[in-house]
């Protein structure tokens, strides 16, 4: 099982696809720490769009067709496992923030 998945649904919302894995590069944090600190600055429409545009980072092969087709519960949750590892790198100091 690879760390970061991503499964992209058909119409009868059955797995077509699944986007995986291993390493989440470190471009990507940094992406998601720029996002995370101007978010008051976007609107839901583009805190969304940004949130895509990190899946895709971490998933090269994830066309924006495909992402449309993702659930977003799942969209949601392996974005938040990414910004976890993040905070991990952090080293917890999200206390003195």
């Amino acid at each position: 099982m690879a760390k970061y998945e991503l499964p992209i649904y058909g119409e009868n919302d059955e797995v077509v696809k699944m986007h995986e894995a291993n390493i989440c590069p470190w471009a990507v944090f940094i992406q998601a720490a720029d996002m995370q600190e101007r978010l008051g600055e976007k609107s839901a429409r583009e805190q969304m769009e940004a949130v895509g545009e990190i899946l895709k980072a971490v998933f090269p092969a994830l066309t924006d067709k495909e992402l449309l087709r993702a659930d977003g519960a799942d969209v949601m949750n392996t974005f938040i496992q990414i910004v976890s590892g993040g905070q991990k790198i952090k080293g917890g100091n999200s206390k003195n923030a």
